[in-house]
């Protein structure tokens, strides 16, 4: 697959994971930041994509994103996104003690968010991605600087 088509597919999903999130956010369900890390990882292996980096199944965002050039613009963005890695996992099953983590507040999920919202349209903006359009490439596929 070639990376214009990946790339533009990565942060498709992630607007995609982003707006289920913030539905799951509006009923209260502890769901909705798991979704939420999940579209920053999309937007974080869109932008290795774009430097020819293939993360393989690594799932640890700060890693990730440790892989992007400090010369890639984007990187600042991703950074701010990075402790998402948390919610990969602390949500979706119980503690060691069979607890039940209280899901993060209102207001903590709506900086997540938007955390996340800014580095996906500024990405998308970089690459030359519409968002609505389903099979069109990103415009640029190479590395931003």
């Amino acid at each position: 697959m070639s990376a214009d088509v990946l790339i533009a597919s990565y942060l498709r999903i992630a607007n995609e994971d982003l707006a289920g999130a913030r539905q799951l956010a509006a009923t209260g369900n502890r769901n909705a930041m798991y979704l939420c890390s999940q579209a920053a990882e999309k937007v974080i292996r869109a932008v290795l994509t774009s430097e020819g980096k293939n993360a393989g199944i690594k799932h640890q965002l700060d890693e990730l994103v440790d892989m992007v050039p400090d010369e890639n613009p984007l990187k600042p963005g991703l950074r701010a996104i990075q402790d998402l890695t948390d919610y990969a996992t602390s949500f979706r099953y119980p503690s060691p003690k069979g607890r039940i983590k209280a899901s993060p507040s209102r207001v903590a999920f709506e900086q997540d968010a938007g955390a996340v919202q800014a580095a996906l349209d500024e990405a998308a903006r970089r690459f030359g991605v519409d968002l609505e359009k389903v099979d069109a490439p990103a415009r640029t596929a190479g590395p931003i600087r």
